[in-house]
């Protein structure tokens, strides 16, 4: 008896597969088992085959990478057959890369695709770049864009794997544009809106760049995601989710979408102090990270379906009511979709003013009726069983999958909701979620109620009733075009064309210049907006703990919001004025000696070993200081630092001895008096 074993010899590509067959001579039996260097069906080192011979390589070939592919008979374990197989490195795919627009100076490019390993590098321009693999699908790095290569108008890139041998993938190539579209200031200043605040590197990536084509690669970078607890994990602690939030907001491409998100969060309120769990919140970040950018109805429905909201509002296990035993439909969720996510609580026009009766009394939005129609359109929803469970009503939480619905716990009778809209009886749980969500999405305080939220998260507590009409128009419209560039689907709510109308309006672009603006634009920055645009101007690194407790400090405890009108009410008004300051309700005199502790820690000691500042760069130039004040009113202040300001930091600066550490002292004092001011404090 013999077996032989087709091909003979094989170059098997990681990730790939290779059919081989094998031919047993001089007996009946044909049957075979399959192994790979020994080892029965092979294993994720070595690569698996299977039953039919069906030889699927390991991603990453293994050292050495060469191996034996075997067939021995089922009658004879004596009878084996070999091939001889060398392993290549994976032929990687590029999908999509951002930016994909470009101006001179730095930039980190990251690169989307699959089969990437270890050693891939990025090859910008013809040059082979240090990378950083972040996943088998997404590689990143650093470049600088030089002179040449932007006014060349192209750039081509492509990944290549060098180990054991050099594979390349397909080439893509980056738009590259010289030349200034925006000044620094606006640049700036539109950066401390749409992002967790200013770099010099992205700020002159603005200025060549423009705004749109910013937008546009935002809406298309990666995402930079949230990691689910292992094994051995603590469930109960809070505080990798923290780190990943700040190293995501202060380092992370996708800042468009991480600060989107963040509004998110804080609309759509759920709190540790309720759900605290780790798996809990995990997913309920990435969900607002994943639908940041589709449409705001989607939001809806993935935020009333999410297990951490279901544990927070009371949604998940919210039974149909019975007379009989005196249970009635929990209303705590269709009543805070209604105040607080969707529609608001009066009646508003479409620039957001209200709407009022022959009394000139505001109008209610819903009655109680409305409110406990909307509980028992909801119910019948609930944990999905965890492996191994097969628990029917109610379940016990697990937040491993979205809500699912059971139908004997859901309410079938009619419901009357928003405008007289009914939900006819006998629905299915779904229906009646849709038909609800629905009913919500096309009322019309809808736009102006959601378009100002929005508008606060980004850009100022206090759009005019112009500004919000804008925007409930692009929200109604689900398309925005500025500058021959259009934003979204052309569908009700899309998020891309809202996001970009809040922050390309003409309200929140006036003040771009200095000299322009209003004296009640801009809003407050939160703890979490104030730490990070300081830690971002100055370069800092960070393992994301020290944010954690500095913004606790400050009152803004990360992920622990209140209550459900989340960290603030965006209806807080500020003490002795008639303006918002949604913020303003974290701030006070014992929450104000924090901001200036940090930044006493932050500009003349130590923030700890996790979180280190080196103020070098500014020490470099601080000899001249009018170059270091243009310098840090650019990034800290959008070019807006007011006259006196100027002119009293500059004494400030001139009374230090001269010495070795006079320009060090420079810089140190210049910041703190910068970050400790009023101007620094709002966001203009």
């Amino acid at each position: 008896m013999a077996v032989s074993v087709s091909p003979a010899t094989a170059s098997v590509h990681g990730a790939d597969t290779q059919q081989f067959t094998a031919t047993v001579t001089n007996s009946t039996n044909t049957a075979v088992n399959w192994s790979v260097n020994g080892i029965a069906g092979g294993d994720d080192t070595v690569g698996r085959i299977n039953a039919s011979g069906l030889y699927t390589a390991p991603l990453t070939p293994p050292a050495p990478n060469t191996l034996t592919v075997s067939a021995t008979s089922a009658a004879a374990a004596t009878a084996t057959g070999n091939s001889a197989v060398t392993l290549l490195a994976p032929i990687p795919v590029v999908t999509s890369m951002s930016p994909t627009v470009v101006g001179t100076g730095n930039i980190v490019v990251t690169v989307s695709g699959s089969k990437f390993i270890t050693n891939a590098q990025i090859v910008f321009g013809g040059a082979a770049l240090a990378t950083t693999l972040v996943s088998q699908n997404t590689v990143m790095a650093s470049t600088t864009v030089t002179t040449a290569q932007a006014q060349a108008g192209t750039i081509a890139v492509y990944v290549r794997n060098v180990s054991p041998t050099v594979e390349v993938s397909n080439t893509t190539s980056i738009r590259s544009m010289a030349g200034n579209q925006v000044s620094a200031f606006a640049a700036s200043r539109f950066l401390s809106q749409a992002t967790f605040g200013p770099t010099f590197d992205q700020i002159t990536q603005i200025q060549q760049i423009g705004f749109e084509n910013f937008l546009q690669d935002q809406f298309q970078a990666p995402v930079s995601t949230y990691s689910d607890p292992g094994p051995l994990d603590d469930l109960s602690d809070p505080s990798t989710l923290q780190r990943q939030f700040f190293t995501n907001a202060l380092f992370m491409p996708d800042q468009l979408r991480q600060r989107t998100s963040f509004a998110l969060h804080k609309i759509w309120a759920v709190s540790w102090v309720v759900v605290d769990r780790w798996d809990a919140f995990a997913g309920y970040l990435r969900m607002h990270q994943n639908h940041a950018f589709t449409n705001y109805r989607t939001i809806m429905e993935n935020v009333t379906k999410d297990p951490a909201m279901g544990a927070y509002q009371d949604i998940a296990n919210n039974d149909k009511a019975n007379p009989t035993t005196g249970v009635s439909c929990n209303e705590n969720y269709g009543r805070e979709l209604m105040q607080l996510f969707t529609i608001g609580i009066w009646q508003l026009n479409q620039d957001g003013t209200l709407k009022r009766d022959a009394q000139n009394n505001p109008i209610p939005t819903y009655d109680q009726t409305v409110v406990e129609n909307n509980a028992c359109a909801l119910t019948g929803w609930t944990y999905r069983n965890a492996p191994g469970r097969n628990s029917n009503w109610p379940r016990p939480q697990y937040f491993g999958g979205q809500l699912e619905a059971v139908e004997s716990h859901h309410d079938l009778n009619a419901k009357t909701l928003l405008n007289g809209f009914t939900l006819p009886a006998g629905q299915t749980t779904q229906q009646d979620l849709t038909g609800t969500l629905d009913n919500l999405f096309t009322y019309a305080n809808m736009p102006p109620h959601v378009s100002r939220l929005f508008i606060q998260q980004f850009v100022t507590s206090n759009p005019s009733p112009a500004y919000i009409k804008r925007i409930a128009d692009v929200f109604v419209a689900g398309s925005f075009t500025s500058n021959g560039v259009t934003f979204g689907s052309g569908q009700r709510g899309d998020m891309k064309a809202l996001v970009a109308a809040v922050l390309l309006d003409p309200e929140a672009r006036l003040a771009d210049d200095p000299t322009l603006g209003t004296a009640d634009e801009g809003k407050l920055r939160e703890p979490v907006l104030f730490l990070t645009a300081l830690l971002r101007a100055v370069g800092a690194r960070s393992d994301g703990s020290r944010p954690i407790s500095d913004a606790t400090n400050m009152s803004q405890r990360l992920l622990y919001p209140p209550t459900v009108f989340s960290y603030f009410s965006p209806d807080n008004m500020i003490s002795g004025s008639s303006l918002l300051g949604p913020e303003f309700q974290l701030h006070n005199t014992a929450t104000a000696f924090p901001r200036a502790n940090f930044l006493n820690s932050f500009a003349y000691g130590s923030l700890g070993s996790g979180t280190t500042v080196d103020l070098t760069p500014f020490a470099n130039i601080a000899g001249n200081i009018p170059q270091l004040l243009d310098s840090l009113n650019l990034v800290l202040l959008n070019g807006r630092m007011s006259t006196q300001m100027r002119t009293s930091i500059t004494t400030a600066l001139n009374a230090i001895p001269a010495g070795t550490s006079q320009n060090l002292n420079r810089a140190r004092a210049a910041i703190y008096l910068i970050g400790t001011s009023s101007q620094f404090s709002v966001q203009r």
